[in-house]
């Protein structure tokens, strides 16, 4: 378990950006190999990676008296958001700009925020409010266009995404809770990516064919990079900072990837940031750093009043 909030931050921040080079990568792979064909390669690479890792490497084993019903539910749940329903964000981009998909997928945080609220029983601080709030107007500076009507579809896609995503962030804290950390992390992310991954990379085939049209090694470079890193090593270590950092410090500090994403998306894709963005960007950085400051009570801003006697 990561102890250190700085040391949780810090790791959150660096999977964040090797995720965000990935996009900028596939972003020019979709070019030549097609969605469906780069979901389901990239998850085949990244279920055999977490096993090879989890029971070949560390030699890890399922502790059966810890895997109660309660807790095979939340796994099936991870699963599913994540690996099922969490793909229509990538399917989505068939009936909305990227640049549109990205807006509404960030919105994932405050999701996370409030749904935390009931779940965790885990209450923001003003300053984690404030923070939200000055993220999310960040964002909507960046993007300044509200989708079209003609992009709904997609927006309904993307919505159906990431409250399943938002909703398993807290699941993931909420089991690492109860179970006191006592079930290996590589185990629990393991199981995850072998139970939806197998029902996405079914769809996936049944949607695409097989086999796959893969040009070049260039492409498949991609590939294997997004599944060992996005999505085997991505969701170990997102998992893991769950153990640490709230469920909805996490997401929100996820919004970022707009951030790293358009600045790599200029150095490798040659794409150019307007000023309103760059502003855009300050703003968020100011939002992500407010949101991880836990004190500044509610409670404190309207104390009670002494009883008389």
């Amino acid at each position: 378990m990561i102890r250190s909030r700085t040391k949780a931050i810090a790791i959150t921040l660096i999977i964040l950006i090797g995720m965000s080079f990935g996009t900028v990568l596939a972003k020019r792979t979709f070019a030549s190999v097609s969605p469906a064909a780069f979901l389901y390669l990239s998850l085949l690479i990244g279920m055999a990676s977490m096993v090879i890792y989890t029971f070949v490497i560390k030699r890890e084993r399922i502790p059966k008296e810890l895997m109660t019903k309660k807790v095979w539910i939340y796994v099936i749940e991870i699963a599913f958001f994540n690996f099922v329903t969490g793909t229509l964000i990538l399917f989505s981009l068939q009936y909305m700009p990227a640049t549109t998909n990205a807006y509404i997928t960030n919105f994932i945080g405050f999701i996370t925020m409030g749904m935390s609220i009931f779940i965790l029983k885990e209450h923001p601080s003003v300053f984690q409010v404030l923070g939200a709030l000055v993220a999310f107007s960040g964002l909507r500076m960046f993007f300044p266009e509200p989708p079209q009507s003609s992009e709904m579809l997609g927006v309904v896609m993307v919505l159906i995404a990431i409250s399943g995503i938002a909703f398993t962030n807290n699941i993931a804290r909420k089991l690492a809770i109860e179970t006191e950390n006592k079930i290996s992390n590589n185990i629990i992310s393991t199981l995850a990516i072998l139970m939806g991954g197998s029902v996405a990379v079914i769809i996936y085939i049944i949607i695409d064919g097989f086999p796959p049209m893969v040009p070049t090694l260039a492409d498949w470079g991609v590939i294997v990079y997004t599944g060992v890193f996005s999505r085997a090593i991505g969701l170990t270590v997102w998992n893991l900072i769950l153990r640490t950092l709230r469920s909805y410090e996490a997401s929100i500090l996820g919004a970022s990837t707009v951030i790293w994403t358009s600045l790599l998306a200029v150095l490798i894709l040659k794409e150019t940031i307007a000023v309103h963005q760059m502003i855009a960007i300050a703003m968020m950085l100011i939002g992500l750093a407010l949101v991880q400051v836990r004190k500044g009570s509610f409670r404190s801003l309207f104390p009670a009043r002494a009883t008389e006697d």
